[in-house]
């Protein structure tokens, strides 16, 4: 008469992660020959407890589409939602023998599921029809762990998992419902280390080969020569445990419950070199589905214009004048000497592609605010400078080191943190510039001037800083008074 006793369950479930449901101990192998003990401490993890995923097309999808509905009539196919997808997923679309390539690029609802590229980024024609197939393989590998029972010579490890009762269709790559594929090439086992008793060979598999009381099993072996030994763990730490790779999981069961875990029983003998089975257990796996966390993060950008006190290096220089996030004070203007100033710009945000900071100035400074028509260089107008060279102008930079004989108002920049780009540097040593004094005008909307990019960045920033230097001299012949322009700096992120 069969007896069973059943050890303490042991559970463990968690979306993609390793899963063992339980371990179910017989003391007698189903219409094998019993010996007087079992293996013991018997485990089956899977290194992926996803369920493959098999379905079929809704009605009313069109060529063209990125978006695909399945049917989600309960019972009619294995997998009946999409939320058993997950982004990145390989997708199979199509009949039999003419499957498009499809990668999944999220699930939106239960009923259906969007595509994108590197595969085909919409549906092709002839992958739209009504009950068309829809197949993601979900693979994992199986790692067996046991301890022996009997010292048994020139024996064998046998694993056995569920199959279709169909030798084809058990191993065609394609998921079966409730049982594991054998795929269209064997899985590699892996056997334990050689040790003393146990040398083994190469390890087997078979598909859909063993039957027990009507049931097919896919069969991994590892045979080895040697006495054996009693309690031996092979458990992958004391020895190595057994191996099976790419195991194609099951799509659920026709009754399966989201959330709910599909159980299989794995079935791992020792057998004596006659092929009698000896010891027989037989342990529990669980297959289900990966737990789907979402969040939306909103597009942000932060844009701060910074005071600098005088003093400050900034751009190869010393400030004379302190600034403030609104103003740059120079306050009174030597003819003879540089007065120089300095702003920090700072950029964060979380746009995908980056930033663009621009700038413009509404005029060139003018005495009361007169207007500087063109590049005036009237006694009422300080004049944007035109460089060492002469060659300085909102696009192009110039050395601008000599204050006697070069008059006006200039800007250069410094990257801080060296992880911007910036239009041109202080320190530049090209064009017309020396490497040390490297200015351009800021481009001037009275001049009918567009804004010029100052700095930018193709990825997301975090707290990206740059040093706006200005430098201003009058000359002799500039009017006495108060002069002033603004400077509109834009940030435009692209998300």
């Amino acid at each position: 008469m069969l007896k069973k006793r059943i050890l303490p369950t042991r559970f463990k479930l968690l979306g993609a992660m390793p899963v063992v449901l339980g371990v179910f101990l017989f003391s007698a192998a189903v219409n094998q020959q019993l010996r007087s003990a079992n293996l013991t401490s018997v485990s089956v993890t899977m290194s992926n407890s996803r369920p493959s995923f098999r379905g079929a097309l809704a009605a009313g999808n069109t060529a063209g589409s990125s978006v695909v509905t399945i049917n989600t009539t309960a019972n009619a196919y294995p997998s009946t939602s999409s939320a058993q997808l997950v982004e990145g997923d390989t997708v199979l679309i199509g009949e039999a023998g003419s499957l498009g390539t499809y990668t999944v690029a999220s699930t939106s609802s239960l009923s259906t599921f969007t595509i994108k590229s590197p595969s085909n980024s919409s549906l092709l024609s002839g992958d739209t029809d009504t009950g068309d197939d829809v197949i993601a393989t979900s693979s994992s590998t199986l790692t067996v762990r046991f301890t022996t029972a009997n010292a048994i010579a020139n024996g064998r490890f046998r694993i056995l998992v569920p199959a279709l009762t169909s030798d084809t269709a058990a191993a065609d790559g394609i998921p079966d419902g409730g049982y594991f594929d054998f795929g269209t090439s064997a899985p590699t086992v892996t056997c334990p280390t050689d040790l003393t008793g146990y040398d083994f060979v190469t390890g087997t598999a078979t598909a859909s080969t063993i039957t027990i009381n009507g049931a097919d099993y896919h069969a991994y072996e590892c045979a080895y020569s040697g006495a054996g030994a009693s309690s031996t763990a092979f458990d992958g730490t004391t020895n190595g445990a057994i191996t099976i790779s790419s195991v194609i999981n099951p799509a659920p069961t026709t009754s399966h419950t989201t959330g709910r875990a599909d159980t299989y029983n794995v079935t791992v003998q020792h057998i004596d070199s006659g092929f009698t089975v000896a010891d027989t257990t037989t342990a529990a796996v669980g297959v289900i589905e990966a737990v789907k966390v979402t969040a939306t993060v909103d597009p942000q950008i932060s844009f701060q214009i910074l005071g600098i006190a005088s003093g400050t290096s900034a751009c190869g220089a010393n400030t004379t004048v302190s600034t403030n996030p609104a103003a740059v004070p120079f306050g009174t203007i030597s003819i003879s000497a540089f007065s120089r100033a300095a702003q920090a710009l700072s950029v964060s945000t979380n746009a995908a592609n980056g930033f663009t900071v621009t700038a413009v100035e509404n005029d060139q400074l003018g005495r009361n605010g007169a207007t500087c028509t063109g590049d005036n260089t009237g006694q009422d107008c300080i004049r944007d400078s035109a460089g060492d060279d002469s060659a300085m102008t909102h696009t192009n930079a110039d050395e601008w080191a000599n204050a006697t004989t070069t008059k006006g108002f200039a800007y250069s920049l410094q990257d801080v943190n060296a992880s911007t780009t910036e239009a041109f540097a202080y320190n530049s040593a090209s064009g017309s510039c020396a490497g040390t004094d490297c200015y351009r005008q800021f481009a001037d909307a009275e001049n009918s001037q567009s804004p010029v990019q100052i700095f930018s960045s193709s990825t997301v920033a975090d707290n990206q800083n740059l040093y706006v230097c200005y430098k201003i001299v009058a000359a002799a012949t500039t009017a006495a008074g108060n002069y002033e322009n603004y400077i509109t700096y834009t940030a435009t992120a692209t998300f």
